[in-house]
């Protein structure tokens, strides 16, 4: 059999759905919400990554695509990324070669040891551009549509109304929920598309609290 992760996406794919396809990260989210989040997340990965730095050759857009499905493999344990990048070995170590599998690991390892308040050329500094990407990538797939719908849910299984969801806009715990991500943002571009989704979310919640008070919108 040849390795290399060209050769075996099909496959790389298919051990990802059946490690994470039945598994939620929470009680009150959907199954299979990770395996969906990490699917979504290589294909923001490559979009930030053509819009960013198309050219870059240490960039390998196979390899940042498989630590993006796998990137939460053992979420919900302690130290999940290492936990994640130790395991993953035994599950794809047959299909891809050691450099390949050691990139993965690597990305997956440090995607969670992210940066604050550090300008573009020190991230740069301090990481690989295919570690930034996915960095971003990960913080992006959380917020905009899926994040109502997450919010709306975790909201009913608490037993929260309608008036407590639409609360968070207008009582500051939005805003400091998104000031808090925004300083880990790395990409001028990521950052354009992080302040869009907020943007969304917000007008999304205030809508709903005019609503809610019977205005017309």
């Amino acid at each position: 059999m040849t390795k290399g992760i060209k050769h075996h996406l099909d496959e790389l794919r298919a051990i990802c759905e059946e490690q994470l396809a039945a598994k939620s990260s929470h009680t009150w989210k959907e199954p299979g919400n990770k395996f969906c989040h990490g699917i979504r997340t290589a294909k923001v990965a490559e979009r930030l990554r053509t819009a960013i730095c198309p050219d870059d050759t240490s960039v390998n857009p196979d390899v940042l695509t498989v630590a993006a499905w796998f990137h939460d493999l053992r979420n919900g344990q302690e130290d999940h990324e290492n936990a994640g990048a130790d395991a993953l070995p035994a599950l794809i170590g047959h299909l891809i070669t050691e450099e390949e599998l050691t990139a993965v690991c690597d990305l997956i390892r440090l995607h969670d040891h992210r940066l604050r308040d550090v300008t573009i050329d020190e991230r740069l500094a301090a990481y690989p551009p295919a570690l930034l990407l996915l960095q971003d990538a990960d913080f992006l797939d959380h917020l905009g549509t899926y994040s109502v719908w997450a919010t709306f849910a975790d909201f009913t299984y608490r037993q929260k109304t309608p008036y407590d969801y639409a609360a968070q806009f207008t009582d500051g715990s939005y805003d400091r929920f998104a000031a808090r991500w925004r300083r880990e943002i790395n990409y001028p571009r990521s950052l354009e598309i992080f302040e869009e989704k907020i943007n969304f979310e917000v007008e999304f919640g205030k809508r709903m609290l005019r609503e809610l008070d019977g205005e017309f919108c």
